[in-house]
This record gives C-alpha cells, structure tokens and sequence, in this order.
C-alpha cells in the first residue's frame, strides 16, 4: 500500500539529491492560484480570517508563484514533518518515500514527496467561492484506485474516497483521559513515516510492530488500527 499524508503551514526548503517531478495536477492549481491572483491584500485577509501581516505574506506568495519552487517532502516544515527527519534518511529510505509516499493538498489535490511547489497558504477553511473539498474529488477517487494508508488528518481525509483507507490512529492516555492530541499525534506521524521508510515497507506486519515512544497497538479492523501512549 501508499501512504497518504497532510500538508504542513510552516514551509523551510531544505537541501536534497534527487531530480524533482512536477506536481500531477499542476495545470489546475495554477487554475486555482490565477483566481487567488486577483484578490487584493483586504480580501485575501477576510477570505482567509488572518491578520493583516498574514494576508501581505499569502499575496506576495500567490503574486510571485512558482518563481522559487522546491520538493514537498524536503519544503513542508510542520511538527510532523520535523519528526520524519529527511535529513537523517538514507538515499534509499528517501527513494521509498518517492515511490510511496503522497501528500493530500487543498492546493495541489495530491503531491509526491519529489514534486516541486511554490510557497503557499491555502486550506479547506478558507472561505472563496471557486474552491471548496469539490476542487478536486473527480480528480482524487481517480487517482486512489487501491487501498492506502491514511495518516492525514480529518481535514484532509474528508475528500479521500472513504472506501480506500486504511487509517492509522495514534491516541494518548493523559491522566486517564484517551483521545488524538494534536501535538502529540502530529509528532508521533512524523516518526512513523520514518519508521517505514527505514524498513522500506508499508506491511501490516511491519506496521503492527510498530513501538517507537512506548506507542503500542491497541486495536485493529479491516479498516483501521490504532496505537496508545500513556503519559
């Protein structure tokens, strides 16, 4: 199976060795962004519901598209992003993630973690009247024929055909109290990507085995398992 992941705010290009691909469906985010072109600083700002630095900074952005682009998997800066800890991977480790990995984008629609982008600040939150989860579903229950392991979060998963997923949970036991703690689960994803990038593969027995910071499996289905930590 592949593995699917969320995007990340924060963006820091990082160094690689690799040639990168072009995103699959670049011709109609560009669509998208020539529409985001043309609102003004003020109505990026209401659309957005972000301060007005915020709003400066996503319309230079979108002014200057494309100018300066730099691979997904090595340009996303998140909490998540930070644990899978590209520079530490080997060239191979990073091969497997080329191969396997992709990133489900409000942008892009989905991207590979070789495929170039540009500095961005879109997600489904924001309020225009010519993008919504609509943008891409054709184009996404298309492309994800096969069963693949879905690490996104909900945000992110809502527009992925449902039939398809196989969900990774990572929940935390803080005094007694077990849910999905953002923080915690973001940095715990990181680090699985990592761990599968290292075994070179996305096995359920591999999955299964799966104990990096004292997270254990706790239940599993044909759909779904999930993982524990107690603080």
């Amino acid at each position: 199976m592949k593995i699917i992941i969320s995007p990340a705010k924060e963006q820091l290009a990082q160094p690689y060795n690799f040639n990168p691909t072009n995103p699959i469906f670049q011709n109609k985010a560009e669509a998208l962004v020539s529409s985001l072109k043309k609102y003004n600083k003020d109505k990026i700002e209401k659309a957005f519901k972000c301060s007005s630095d915020i709003a400066q900074n996503v319309f230079n952005s979108y002014q200057n598209f494309n100018k300066e682009v730099h691979p997904a998997l090595f340009f996303f800066n998140g909490l998540q992003y930070k644990n899978i800890q590209v520079q530490t991977l080997k060239e191979d480790e990073i091969q497997f993630l080329i191969e396997n990995l992709y990133i489900a984008d409000s942008l892009y629609g989905i991207l590979r973690a070789s495929d170039n982008i540009s500095h961005y600040r879109l997600d489904y939150k924001v309020k225009v009247p010519f993008f919504d989860y609509n943008y891409y579903k054709k184009e996404l229950d298309e492309f994800i024929k096969e069963p693949i392991i879905n690490l996104c979060s909900k945000e992110y998963s809502k527009n992925l055909n449902q039939d398809k997923l196989f969900t990774i949970n990572f929940v935390q036991d803080v005094k007694g109290k077990v849910k999905s703690y953002s923080t915690h689960t973001k940095m715990i994803r990181g680090k699985f990507i990592k761990y599968l990038a290292q075994n070179k593969s996305t096995s359920l027995s591999v999955i299964r085995k799966f104990n990096i910071d004292d997270y254990y499996l706790i239940d599993e289905n044909n759909k779904e398992m999930t993982f524990k930590k107690i603080f």
